[in-house]
């Protein structure tokens, strides 16, 4: 194999597929990324067993051909040549790689693509396409709300269902809640899917990398696998296998009281308070936060024997009978770091009941937050 590229182009592929090759893996192989030719393109493609990217580079195809190239060594060397230089890569039948630019010469050793894992195709059927701000909005309002115990390996994800032409994502820890939707699919998809978040982070990383916001991104949901699809890049990742659990029976039917907040304030308020807690995944007082509401103001507050105590208020709209609630504040900051209006609404009941959080405007978005009983 001999192609050779210019460094702008290869950089974007490798940081496209890197990111993906498993430095811990007990195969070698998968620290390594495949590079390849098909047709008249370079296909760069990366998988840990349950993720994986491909993309496809442009460059000069002088002999075809393939080898798998250690993934670090390799973007570490090309980072270091000169800009404007262009890149001659070569692979033998002994599996050694050649890499010369201007005055720099580079020999690694690669390893057999017939020893790499074959990565599966893009689903054919039952897939949509939706605008990628789109997307990848519903992914960061949701993915904060992922659970990390492993134990709770269904909770692990963002949960996607698509059906009568409308997209849902859910996802929980058990304590909150993140409820999104999009009315934009074709009517005859349907799929559900358990998204790991290692694959939401990966999927937010390669859209994040596009300049245009509003380029259609394609999503397709098998059986096993939930993949998507963009420009020159293809990203598949397995599922969670197992039943996510009802999350409509978490969502308060009705509540007696609902406060318009300010955005901004409420989250600075928060996050001062914030600062006089314990530690943020303790669920014992100490990383308490306490909501007083009262007529036409939100005190926020916090008290730690050994650190310290603190009060602030917020300007509300509220005439009810004077309520307390406590909360884990970096549940509250989340949320409203994700509401895109200048006004929230915060719908409750009682310091017992679960709390709901929303955007003033957007009825396609809401946030579930259980209170602290302390």
């Amino acid at each position: 194999m001999k192609v050779i590229c210019g460094k702008e182009e290869l950089m974007r592929g490798i940081q496209t597929v890197s990111p993906v090759a498993s430095s811990k893996s007990t195969l070698p192989v998968l620290s390594n990324f495949l590079f390849e030719t098909e047709k008249n393109i370079i296909k760069l493609s990366s998988t840990d067993l349950e993720i994986a990217v491909k993309c496809h580079i442009k460059g000069e195809i002088v002999e075809e051909g393939g080898i798998t190239i250690p993934a670090k060594r390799f973007a570490d060397i090309i980072k270091e040549l000169s800009q404007d230089a262009e890149i001659e890569i070569r692979a033998d039948e002994t599996n050694q790689i050649n890499i010369k630019s201007g005055k720099s010469k580079f020999t690694l050793m690669g390893i057999s693509k017939t020893e790499y894992p074959v990565i599966p195709e893009f689903p054919k059927e039952n897939n949509f396409t939706i605008k990628s701000d789109v997307f990848s909005s519903m992914l960061k309002k949701t993915v904060f709300a992922v659970s990390k115990d492993s134990q709770r390996y269904v909770l692990n994800g963002v949960y996607f269902i698509a059906e009568e032409g409308v997209l849902r994502m859910v996802a929980t820890d058990g304590r909150r809640l993140a409820y999104v939707t999009s009315e934009s699919l074709d009517k005859k998809i349907k799929g559900k899917a358990i998204v790991p978040t290692k694959a939401i982070t990966d999927m937010l990383r390669l859209i994040s990398a596009s300049d245009d916001a509003a380029e259609d991104v394609k999503v397709g949901i098998a059986d096993n696998q939930c993949a998507i699809e963009f420009r020159d890049i293809t990203f598949l990742s397995t599922l969670i296998e197992g039943v996510f659990p009802n999350y409509e029976q978490v969502i308060p039917k009705k509540t007696e009281s609902q406060v318009k907040l300010s955005v901004k304030d409420t989250l600075t308020a928060v996050k001062q308070m914030a600062l006089l807690t314990g530690d943020k995944l303790s669920s014992d007082r100490s990383s308490a936060v306490k909501f007083y509401f009262a007529s036409n103001v939100l005190r926020i507050s916090a008290s730690t024997a050994g650190l310290g105590s603190g009060e602030v208020e917020v300007e509300i709209d509220y005439k009810g009978e004077p309520s307390e609630i406590n909360f884990n504040p970096n549940f509250i900051k989340e949320v409203l770091q994700n509401i895109d209006e200048e006004s929230a609404v915060f719908s409750f009941t009682n310091a017992l009941n679960p709390a709901t959080l929303s955007p003033e405007k957007d009825k396609n978005y809401l946030c579930v937050v259980m209170p602290m009983r302390v």
